[in-house]
């Protein structure tokens, strides 16, 4: 999947980061993810489709460990992550 630095500061914005430091962790969380989907069957086509970004947020939520919340993230990821699996639109063509 190929997103721009517009898309990496969300998912910064999203577990609560500014900092420029924090830029490769948060690229190697989004790859974690989208790796993962794969396994899991599902094929991001665009990083900017709502269910596909809500899914990287959740996991970089889960895994960035920015607050005590981090299984309800998990779980939450887990369960789109799931439901998009079944979904015929996110499949390999």
């Amino acid at each position: 999947m190929v997103y721009d630095k517009d898309f990496l500061n969300e998912m910064k914005r999203a577990v609560r980061v500014k900092s420029d430091s924090a830029d490769q962790e948060v690229a190697d969380l989004i790859d974690s993810c989208e790796n993962e989907l794969k396994i899991a069957g599902v094929c991001i086509k665009d990083a900017l489709d709502p269910l596909s970004k809500q899914a990287i947020k959740l996991y970089c939520k889960a895994h960035y460990g920015y607050d005590e919340n981090t299984e309800r993230f998990r779980l939450a990821y887990a369960s789109l992550r799931d439901s998009m699996a079944l979904s015929g639109e996110y499949k390999e063509s």
